[in-house]
Protein backbone atom coordinates (compact mmCIF):
# COMPACT_ATOMS: atom_id res chain seq x y z
CA UNK A 1 0.00 0.00 0.00
CA UNK A 2 2.80 2.41 0.88
CA UNK A 3 4.50 1.76 -2.46
CA UNK A 4 1.26 2.58 -4.31
CA UNK A 5 0.93 5.86 -2.42
CA UNK A 6 4.53 6.79 -3.15
CA UNK A 7 4.05 5.93 -6.82
CA UNK A 8 0.90 8.06 -6.99
CA UNK A 9 2.68 10.99 -5.35
CA UNK A 10 5.59 10.62 -7.78
CA UNK A 11 3.23 10.55 -10.78
CA UNK A 12 1.42 13.69 -9.61
CA UNK A 13 4.72 15.47 -8.99
CA UNK A 14 5.85 14.50 -12.50
CA UNK A 15 2.62 15.79 -14.01
CA UNK A 16 2.79 19.09 -12.13
CA UNK A 17 6.36 19.66 -13.31
CA UNK A 18 5.44 19.30 -17.01
CA UNK A 19 5.79 22.31 -19.26
CA UNK A 20 2.44 24.02 -19.79
CA UNK A 21 1.01 22.95 -16.43
CA UNK A 22 0.48 25.91 -14.12
CA UNK A 23 -0.23 25.50 -10.43
CA UNK A 24 -2.44 28.31 -9.16
CA UNK A 25 -2.81 29.19 -5.50
CA UNK A 26 -6.34 29.65 -4.22
CA UNK A 27 -6.92 33.28 -3.33
CA UNK A 28 -9.97 35.04 -1.94
CA UNK A 29 -11.49 35.66 -5.37
CA UNK A 30 -11.27 31.97 -6.27
CA UNK A 31 -12.64 30.98 -2.86
CA UNK A 32 -15.61 33.34 -3.29
CA UNK A 33 -16.28 32.11 -6.81
CA UNK A 34 -16.11 28.52 -5.54
CA UNK A 35 -18.79 29.28 -2.97
CA UNK A 36 -20.99 30.97 -5.59
CA UNK A 37 -20.58 28.03 -7.96
CA UNK A 38 -21.57 25.54 -5.25
CA UNK A 39 -24.62 27.59 -4.32
CA UNK A 40 -25.65 27.99 -7.95
CA UNK A 41 -25.28 24.28 -8.62
CA UNK A 42 -27.55 23.50 -5.65
CA UNK A 43 -30.19 25.96 -6.88
CA UNK A 44 -30.04 24.57 -10.41
CA UNK A 45 -31.39 21.25 -9.22
CA UNK A 46 -28.52 19.27 -10.69
CA UNK A 47 -25.90 17.38 -8.75
CA UNK A 48 -24.29 20.01 -6.47
CA UNK A 49 -20.60 20.63 -6.98
CA UNK A 50 -18.39 19.37 -4.20
CA UNK A 51 -15.96 21.92 -2.80
CA UNK A 52 -12.82 20.54 -4.52
CA UNK A 53 -14.66 20.49 -7.86
CA UNK A 54 -15.96 24.03 -7.32
CA UNK A 55 -12.41 25.17 -6.58
CA UNK A 56 -11.12 23.59 -9.81
CA UNK A 57 -13.89 25.18 -11.86
CA UNK A 58 -13.46 28.58 -10.19
CA UNK A 59 -9.71 28.47 -10.77
CA UNK A 60 -10.19 27.55 -14.43
CA UNK A 61 -12.66 30.39 -14.93
CA UNK A 62 -10.63 32.99 -13.04
CA UNK A 63 -7.41 32.19 -14.87
CA UNK A 64 -8.95 31.98 -18.33
CA UNK A 65 -8.01 28.34 -18.71
CA UNK A 66 -8.08 27.10 -22.31
CA UNK A 67 -9.60 23.74 -21.42
CA UNK A 68 -10.55 21.56 -18.49
CA UNK A 69 -10.36 17.84 -19.15
CA UNK A 70 -12.30 15.56 -16.85
CA UNK A 71 -14.65 12.64 -16.43
CA UNK A 72 -17.70 14.20 -14.74
CA UNK A 73 -20.57 14.56 -17.22
CA UNK A 74 -22.21 17.18 -14.98
CA UNK A 75 -19.37 19.59 -15.74
CA UNK A 76 -20.54 19.77 -19.37
CA UNK A 77 -23.56 21.69 -18.05
CA UNK A 78 -21.47 24.40 -16.38
CA UNK A 79 -21.89 27.64 -18.26
CA UNK A 80 -18.71 29.29 -19.49
CA UNK A 81 -16.42 26.39 -18.63
CA UNK A 82 -14.26 25.17 -21.53
CA UNK A 83 -14.73 21.49 -20.69
CA UNK A 84 -13.93 18.33 -22.60
CA UNK A 85 -15.24 15.03 -21.32
CA UNK A 86 -12.56 12.35 -21.29
CA UNK A 87 -15.03 9.73 -22.55
CA UNK A 88 -15.65 11.89 -25.63
CA UNK A 89 -11.98 11.62 -26.50
CA UNK A 90 -11.56 7.91 -25.96
CA UNK A 91 -14.93 7.09 -27.51
CA UNK A 92 -16.69 5.31 -24.67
Amino acid sequence: MMEQNELAIERIADLLSEEGIDVVEVDRAIARRSAHLRAASKRAGSKPLKLPDAMIVATALDTGCDLVLGNDREWKKLEGLPFLLLDDIIGE
